[in-house]
């Protein structure tokens, strides 16, 4: 074979370089959901481009390594888990019926998900189900608030009470996904809503006021490590009479920022907190309608939400916006609940 001109040969070689990046840029998805009396779940490419829909349904996450996502999807007998392939381009049902499905976490690892199922009424069941293999592993049983798996997808802790009172009289533990090595991490009864960092530490809230306070309690956010020790609080945010307060939503990968959900009755907007200083920065000025939270970039550079979302007349669309506030960048229009391998 002759020589080529070395011309085309560095054109054949930068062809591919750029063929060997097209997987690592694909696998960076981001999904969200369309509707609202007929939703539909989609995919896109992060910057929101080449959506297209990949069933009926909502509420869907997408795992860290962008190849599958778990979606949501009414059925005559109530709410069933699917799970779509990216690469295959299918889904399957994994869970029937699929309870609270707002508790709800992927492992790090992106083989396991947490997910609670049972009676709409009464007490639920948490399982940890291998999503390639299907094997089901049963968690605890009882009233569920929040659950995350530990960085190395291992273990995971979780918040739960015995009954359906409120406030939730909540204790967190933590166990191997095996369902052994059971752990009590708090002993207080008001602690709730974990989330397991990736350097170890665990973000926590804390039911605070409940008897002096006339409609519920006020979220606060603490830190502990994995042992449930050296137990330090983080915000110290003004809850008004209507509002519940805080709720960790995601960790930067170095573990010094944090996105938090501040809720309550007709409100409810993301929270940009440092956990190495304790300060907070509101993201929006709009209680009701103004940006909501979901993800953020390992960096913690930027924080990606919906805005628009109402608790009337809705218009929602999706958008990221700089860590700690700033001008918003519209991803989709017309879509809600987004979710980020980023």
């Amino acid at each position: 074979m002759r020589n080529l001109p070395k011309l085309k040969l560095l054109v054949l070689v930068l062809a591919l370089v750029a063929f060997l990046a097209i997987p690592a840029a694909a696998n960076a998805t981001l999904t969200f959901t369309k509707g609202n009396t007929k939703p539909k779940v989609y995919i896109a490419e992060n910057n929101g481009k080449g959506a297209k829909s990949i069933g009926a349904g909502r509420n869907s996450r997408i795992s860290p390594d962008g190849e599958t996502v778990i979606y949501e999807r009414e059925t005559s007998q109530g709410s069933e888990m699917r799970l779509y392939s990216v690469p295959v381009k299918k889904s399957q049902r994994v869970l029937n019926p699929w309870t609270e499905s707002f508790v709800f976490a992927w492992s790090p690892d992106s083989t396991k998900i947490a997910a609670l199922t049972g009676p709409l009424n009464g007490a639920q069941t948490l399982l940890v189900i291998d999503t390639t293999t299907m094997k089901r592993t049963k968690i605890a049983t009882g009233y569920f608030n929040g659950v995350s798996f530990s960085p190395t997808s291992e273990e995971i802790v979780y918040g739960v009470a015995p009954t359906f009172a409120y406030p939730p009289k909540s204790t967190l533990y933590r166990e191997g996904i095996d369902g052994t090595g059971k752990v009590a991490l708090s002993h207080d009864n008001i602690s709730a809503y974990p989330l397991w960092g990736p350097k170890g530490q665990i973000v926590f809230a804390r039911q605070l006021g409940a008897k002096s306070r006339k409609y519920g309690p006020a979220n606060q956010l603490f830190v502990m490590n994995e042992e449930g020790q050296q137990i330090s609080q983080v915000t110290h945010t003004k809850v008004n009479a209507l509002a519940q307060g805080l709720t960790p939503v995601a960790f930067s990968a170095n573990g010094a920022r944090l996105l938090a959900e501040f809720g309550g009755q007709d409100q409810g907007y993301g929270v940009a907190v440092s956990l190495v200083t304790g300060g907070e920065k509101k993201l929006t000025d709009d209680p009701e309608t103004g940006f909501q939270g979901s993800a953020l970039t390992a960096d913690g550079s930027t924080i990606l939400g919906t805005t628009g979302l109402g608790f009337g007349p809705s218009h929602p669309k999706i958008v990221t916006m700089p860590w700690g506030g700033g001008p918003e960048k519209l991803l989709v229009a017309g879509a809600y609940f987004p979710s980020w391998s980023e």
